[in-house]
């Protein structure tokens, strides 16, 4: 009986310990979340620190409370292993997460604020936990890069088996194009010239930290020389001459400043007699001759 009730104790104690942990850690938790969201203005940063503080004591937490209910002497190792074997049978994908979890976050894969892909899921990094990440997702049914409204939750094991695209770090801009068809009829020097023109008027706001940015960026990779500038490319099709304006953009803004940008040529295209946006055109030659069954009169 001296034996039952002396495990009984040792069970209480260990639990009375256990919650003494998981206290003392929400505690430091919230001082270190208030003394930081006081220092730090900016949303982003103030989340992604929140981020690195709640992982770091759920991780140091969790080893204290592990801690304390192993046994102690010879029967350290053979808890250990038993303890490990059941952890890796029971839970295969819980533990590829959290080992995803450090690998996201020690990698410096993705941060809070990026916009990413991965597998399917495209959209701003909300919250990045242990053993999921939250984003706010982009596109889907909405017909360019904007939110849907929806949050998803996806598992931190999807970085193992899934290539992850991240469209804001380290540089924070894309290149992208737009593209309009002018009929040979046109003035297509006139055309490029205004495409250009407008291209470069865009671009003029940005290409400084852009520019500082990407030579940063080619200093740290072996990447070849890439130019921030606007770019104008011609093709000639069947049908019409097809022109492509190729320039950088901030990687979240998108369909804003194709909006802008096209809206713009439009303007200008209206002001030029001799420039014509060519459109897919069907011109019908003849009809067959209409015959008519006798037989069914």
């Amino acid at each position: 009986m001296e034996t039952t009730s002396l495990d009984f104790a040792g069970i209480a104690l260990k639990l009375f310990l256990s919650l003494v942990v998981v206290v003392v850690t929400w505690i430091v938790y919230r001082v270190i979340r208030n003394t930081i969201k006081r220092r730090i203005e900016d949303a982003t940063r103030l989340q992604s620190m929140r981020v690195v503080v709640r992982n770091v004591l759920a991780v140091v937490s969790f080893m204290i409370i592990t801690l304390i209910w192993l046994p102690t002497g010879n029967n350290l190792a053979t808890a250990l292993g038993i303890l490990g074997a059941g952890l890796a049978i029971a839970s295969q994908e819980l533990i590829g997460s959290l080992a995803a979890g450090l690998n996201i976050w020690l990698g410096n894969i993705y941060r809070v604020g990026d916009r990413i892909r991965v597998g399917d899921v495209v959209g701003d990094v909300m919250d990045i936990s242990l053993a999921r990440t939250t984003v706010m997702e982009v596109g889907e049914w909405v017909k360019a890069d904007q939110y849907t409204g929806r949050i998803v939750t996806v598992a931190n094991r999807m970085v193992w088996v899934n290539p992850v695209y991240n469209f804001t770090q380290h540089w924070g801009y894309l290149w992208d194009e737009i593209t309009l068809p002018i009929t040979y009829e046109s003035d297509w020097q006139r055309a490029a010239e205004l495409m250009l023109e407008q291209g470069q008027t865009y671009t003029a706001e940005l290409q400084a930290d852009a520019e500082a940015k990407l030579s940063r960026l080619v200093d740290r990779y072996p990447l070849k020389e890439l130019k921030v500038e606007p770019t104008l490319y011609l093709a000639m099709t069947d049908n019409w001459i097809e022109m492509t304006l190729r320039f950088v953009v901030d990687a979240q803004e998108r369909r804003r400043v194709k909006d802008h940008l096209h809206r713009k040529l439009l303007q200008n295209f209206q002001g030029e007699e001799h420039i014509s946006v060519a459109s897919t055109t069907i011109e019908i030659v003849g009809f067959p001759t209409l015959q008519v069954d006798q037989r069914h009169k």
